[in-house]
């Protein structure tokens, strides 16, 4: 490691604050209109995505002038999407600060994290925009975009330990690309509502971000819309105002969250408000042509959670609700704290109930305790699979969950200890992965069993962990190393027998 002079943080932040001090001097034109990448300047409007650009020196600010760092890398290390997520730095907090008027968005999305390492520059993930200010602790830092990449260079280093804010300004339309295998990904409309469903990688195309479930953080949300849409989000409602024609609605969920179960929809949507079990804050947001059948089909949301609580503990959050669209989405998604379902859900079917479970499972296994690396998919999945089995045999009397698992036994389901990005979402994810929690039961006895998915819950929750760290809690609450039953259901090319 090459010696530098030690600096205190504080003065080389005065001093990168004075040296911008000559951007504010030539950031008017000669009739004192403000130039368009003026951070007090309105947004030019723009209707298509800009090539990645590298920022002019003039629009960047000061240049680094301390020797000493690293560069942030490029990833956090996930085999199937090894250019999500970065290293270097860990997020506490977004702030996303939201003026969407129609398919454009105006943003400011401030980030509060923490420098793991001695950073000269630092990645977030993010896409094509067109990028009005970068900004770290308020002095405008050097950018540029490479590729799904943003590229940041702080003015001071920044040493391990620090503390460091940096302020992203950008307008433009949201990329919604449509993957082959999942679909659309990221932001999206349908309805006439603007809507968010980001998992696995859709998080970064519309907000920068760490973008990765390895590194969670709070999120605030401010949404300015035109008078009369409503605007909703992760977390609890904290203020609601309207002036010259606009609302704005803030939203704060102050719990960890992982980018991709981020929660945003707006349009004309009933917001529907009431409390839940131990004072959970339950709100839904229902479609008007939906409105009458979506609350009946979610009457039942509080004694659901109370019912999943009986079974993993408390529910981790503040609030819940569901997000329905008349729309034919043909899939749910547990975005946390308001997750997503398409008309199907008003049915009154047996398979709406199952739905219905699975995703608020979802938020004590995916949302409350993450996963890793997305190669650990099936702890996501196959937990809220098996769920589902759990809850109906926990309210429907003679339901028998062991003769249902044979019968799903008997197709058969492709190993999922290494699914592939592909196969993320198949089949085998949900119940090959409740097969190996059935399994698992079935060895150790229902006593070890569900202490073992409330110390999971307890252990990791709020944080991320891996399929090794479920292994060894397992083994260690029975007693007995699990490690082989687990790894046969895991990855044996052939289905085992279930014990």
């Amino acid at each position: 490691m090459t010696d530098r002079p030690h600096v205190p943080r504080v003065t080389r932040l005065l001093a990168g604050l004075l040296a911008s001090l000559s951007l504010v001097a030539v950031s008017s034109c000669s009739d004192g209109s403000l130039l368009a990448n003026d951070p007090g300047a309105e947004p030019a409007p723009s209707s298509s995505r800009p090539p990645a650009t590298t920022a002019e020196p003039d629009d960047a600010g000061p240049p680094s002038n301390e020797p000493g760092g690293r560069a942030g890398g490029v990833g956090a290390g996930d085999p199937y999407y090894p250019t999500l997520g970065n290293e270097g730095y860990d997020v506490e907090r977004y702030e996303l600060d939201f003026t969407v008027d129609g398919a454009d968005l105006a943003a400011v999305v401030t980030i509060d994290a923490v420098a793991t390492a001695d950073l000269d520059s630092f990645n977030l993930d993010f896409t094509a925009f067109t990028i009005d200010d970068v900004r770290v602790d308020g002095v405008p830092a050097p950018h540029r975009l490479d590729g799904e990449e943003l590229v940041v260079d702080p003015y001071a280093l920044l040493d391990a330990g620090d503390s460091f804010s940096v302020a992203v300004t950008y307008h433009g339309p949201p990329l919604a690309p449509v993957d082959p295998v999942l679909g659309r990904v990221g932001w999206q409309r349908s309805d006439g509502v603007t809507f968010t469903s980001s998992e696995p990688y859709g998080a970064h195309l519309w907000f920068p971000s760490n973008d990765h479930p390895s590194d969670k953080a709070a999120f605030r949300f401010r949404l300015t819309v035109p008078e009369g849409i409503t605007a909703v989000a992760s977390g609890t409602l904290t203020s609601r105002d309207t002036a010259a024609g606009r609302t704005t609605w803030v939203w704060d969920h102050l719990d960890p969250m992982p980018t991709y179960a981020t929660a945003l929809a707006i349009g004309e949507l009933e917001l529907i408000e009431g409390e839940g079990p131990n004072g959970i804050d339950i709100r839904h947001a229902f479609a008007p042509s939906l409105s009458a059948a979506a609350a009946a089909a979610f009457a039942d949301t509080g004694t659901m959670i109370t019912d999943l609580e009986g079974l993993f503990g408390p529910y981790p959050f503040d609030s819940y609700g569901a997000l329905v669209l008349d729309a034919d989405l043909g899939y749910a998604m547990e975005n946390q704290t308001l997750a997503l379902f398409d008309r199907s859900i008003v049915d009154g079917s047996f398979r709406a109930s199952r739905t219905k479970v699975h995703e608020l499972a979802h938020h004590w296994f995916g949302n409350w305790v993450s996963p890793a690396t997305w190669q650990d998919i099936w702890l996501n999945e196959g937990f809220a699979t098996y769920a589902e089995e759990l809850w109906l045999e926990r309210v429907v009397a003679g339901y028998d969950v062991d003769a249902e698992m044979r019968a799903v036994a008997r197709r058969p389901f492709g190993p999922i200890g290494d699914p592939g990005p592909d196969n993320l979402f198949g089949q085998s994810s949900y119940w090959r992965g409740a097969l190996t929690m059935h399994a698992l039961r079935r060895t150790v006895g229902d006593a070890a069993f569900f202490q073992t998915l409330r110390a999971w819950v307890d252990r990791f929750g709020g944080d991320d962990a891996t399929t090794g760290d479920f292994v060894a809690l397992a083994s260690e609450v029975a007693g007995a190393d699990v490690a082989p039953l687990i790894d046969a259901w895991l990855n044996s090319p052939q289905m085992p027998e279930l014990p």
